[in-house]
């Protein structure tokens, strides 16, 4: 028997011997000429798997939840369905899916998506004021929790200030997944704008462009990234002198969400400090399988 990489070759004499052995490892082997090769399935691809987190132990707020689509099973930290956090542009994409979800059969113009796509993408402000008023202002925010079933979702004095649960975003997520929340027809353009979302923390630039690449899709395996649709919220608010900053990422088998509050620099270095619990936690929720 000579091992050549992932294949096993066999000459005719010790054929019978291991032909067992492949029976055993799950290898239906292909008969070539004298020599019959086997060849072992490639590993699955990364996931995220429920297992034990940690986060830094000052931070006034934590939660985060992970939403199996597969099979439906809620898992995260023990508050995920009690603690509440204002979403801040995270709430964004229920602003755009609503909008195009009631439109029914009638097509948006260019310029109307191209409107929603600066809201996801530059997390510009201006365009959710606009959506948010055209929605309807908080019965937008109620219809959000009546379309997307969720059941701790708490409408605030404006969009940003909409209030929800770990577990309550990450159904949110499910419901922008599975077209619920936009409709069938613009899901994947929703979706794939997501996908686009661009900027570093530190480009906070204007209330027009604001960087919202970062967090959860930095702790994912670079295989991961292309596909993962992402949108994050985050303000420094004043009144509690705490930053606010939620993470949201929705894969086809996942939807995982992050939330906390705490005290530090109103620069981008607290920003960046928001970023980086977000990631952590992705980073130890990845499952790898081994090869």
């Amino acid at each position: 028997m000579v091992a050549v990489g992932a294949l096993i070759v066999v000459v005719p004499a010790a054929r019978t011997r291991l032909a067992g052995a492949g029976r055993v490892l799950g290898i239906s082997p292909a008969v070539t000429g004298n020599a019959r090769i086997a060849m072992q399935a490639p590993p699955p691809p990364p996931t995220l798997l429920a297992g034990p987190v940690t986060a830094p132990a000052d931070l006034s707020l934590f939660g985060w939840a992970l939403l199996d689509l597969r099979t439906g099973t809620m898992s995260g930290s023990a508050n995920r369905e009690t603690v509440l956090n204002t979403t801040e542009s995270m709430v964004k994409v229920w602003l755009a899916a609503d909008y195009l979800r009631r439109l029914g059969s009638q097509r948006p113009t260019q310029q109307t998506l191209s409107e929603i796509a600066l809201m996801i993408e530059d997390s510009n402000d201006l365009m959710a004021d606009k959506y948010y008023n055209l929605d309807g202002g908080p019965a937008a925010i109620q219809r959000l929790s009546t379309v997307c079933k969720l059941t701790h979702t708490v409408p605030g004095q404006s969009w940003s200030y909409t209030r929800m649960t770990p577990a309550d975003a990450a159904r949110y997520g499910r419901c922008v997944e599975d077209s619920t929340a936009a409709g069938p027809t613009w899901t994947g353009w929703l979706l794939d704008t997501m996908r686009h979302v661009r900027g570093t923390v530190q480009d906070q630039t204007s209330e027009t462009r604001q960087g919202g690449r970062w967090g959860i899709i930095d702790g994912l395996p670079a295989s991961m990234v292309p596909a993962t649709a992402i949108k994050n919220g985050w303000t420094y608010i004043y009144a509690d002198a705490r930053w606010h900053i939620d993470c949201l990422a929705i894969q086809r088998d996942w939807v995982l969400t992050v939330e906390m509050q705490f005290a530090g620099s109103q620069t981008s270095a607290g920003l960046q400090r928001g970023a980086d619990v977000c990631a952590s936690v992705a980073r130890q929720l990845v499952y790898a399988p081994a090869v």
